[in-house]
């Protein structure tokens, strides 16, 4: 059990995301469903905080599913004041949701006295964070209680099947909430219809450029690889950016591509090139939308210039995917761009 403080520091709340309006104070962004009563807590209801919801892809075949972003709720209660010991459990699946350090219940930027305990339920897995507040609030005070926030999983855990749709319950003092309420958020049109997810890694081989006698060095891509992991077709064309030091680097070009380990007409083209005192940037694009599964091997050729003397900075090479099309189906590789910051400059 864990004592809360009376006040909420700013990294606090800078942590509560889209709770926040400004720095100064926590307040509700949006509500995402129906305010519910409990029958037991009379004037008392809950209303579901569901600003900026987020997207889970549950698998092949489905709708990308909508979640609240916050396991948040607002404590409406204006025609009854709030007893010291009333209680606000929430509901979560884990596969989804990471905690807060400390769960809290705050009143604009006033943190309400309170205590948290946090159970797992062995058959569910479901947790439930049961917020107690051990002070008295009036009526018309309506606090906010956050328990945790949704967490980004990477590829391959990314698919969560059959997720399970946060609740929230509420009792008066002496009393153990019951009558969970969903706190399901409006799933936005954006998300779209049935999709199957998909998701590219980029990956790659570096060639080293030395001068100074071996003293100095830039690191540039020789081969670009692009992976699709599945379980869909990539929705776009596989295209691409290479960003290099002009100071070093005098030209890019793409000399040859391999698909699945076989030689093959990619269709590689030269979208834009742009240089300035610091970045020399070009874009490309290929005419294979990969299937899952399918490697893409890109051969790259660069030029260099030999710098006359040491640099006073230096652009660090990156290479990342551009123009992927749909990204609500999309999947969280985490590795959707590649670079390197040890090169050698001065």
């Amino acid at each position: 059990m864990t004592s809360m403080n009376s006040k909420v520091s700013r990294r606090q709340v800078l942590v509560l995301g889209g709770l926040t309006l400004g720095v100064g104070a926590v307040n509700v962004a949006g509500f995402g469903g129906t305010a519910y009563a409990d029958a037991t807590t009379g004037d008392v209801t809950l209303a579901p905080v569901g600003a900026n919801p987020v997207v889970v892809l549950p698998g092949v075949g489905v709708q990308p599913a909508a979640f609240p972003r916050q396991l948040a709720v607002q404590v409406k209660h204006d025609g009854t004041d709030l007893p010291a010991g009333t209680q606000v459990a929430i509901t979560y699946d884990p596969r989804l949701y990471a905690p807060l350090p400390t769960a809290m219940a705050t009143i604009g930027r006033h943190r309400v006295h309170s205590t948290s305990k946090t159970t797992t339920d062995p058959k569910t897995t479901l947790v439930t964070c049961t917020v107690t507040l051990t002070e008295a609030l009036p009526g018309g005070s309506e606090p906010v209680v956050v328990v945790g926030t949704a967490v980004p999983v990477l590829y391959p855990l990314d698919l969560v099947v059959a997720p399970v749709g946060a609740t929230a319950a509420v009792a008066r003092k002496n009393g153990k909430p019951t009558g969970r309420h969903s706190l399901k958020t409006h799933r936005p049109a954006a998300f779209g219809g049935v999709a199957t997810p998909w998701g590219i890694e980029v990956s790659g081989v570096w060639e080293r450029y030395e001068w100074a006698d071996g003293k100095r060095w830039y690191y540039y891509p020789a081969r670009i690889t692009l992976h699709n992991v599945g379980p869909g077709t990539a929705p776009a064309a596989a295209a691409f950016s290479v960003a290099l030091d002009p100071q070093v680097v005098r030209d890019v070009s793409v000399t040859g591509a391999r698909l699945n380990h076989t030689a093959h007409d990619a269709g590689v083209r030269q979208l834009a090139s742009s240089r300035t005192a610091s970045l020399f940037e070009t874009r490309w694009r290929t005419r294979v939308h990969l299937k899952a599964g399918d490697r893409l091997d890109l051969a790259v050729k660069v030029t260099t210039r030999k710098p006359a003397h040491d640099l006073p900075t230096i652009k660090h090479p990156t290479v990342g995917l551009i123009d992927t099309g749909n990204h609500i189906t999309q999947r969280q590789t985490g590795l959707t761009s590649l670079s390197r910051t040890d090169s050698r400059w001065q």
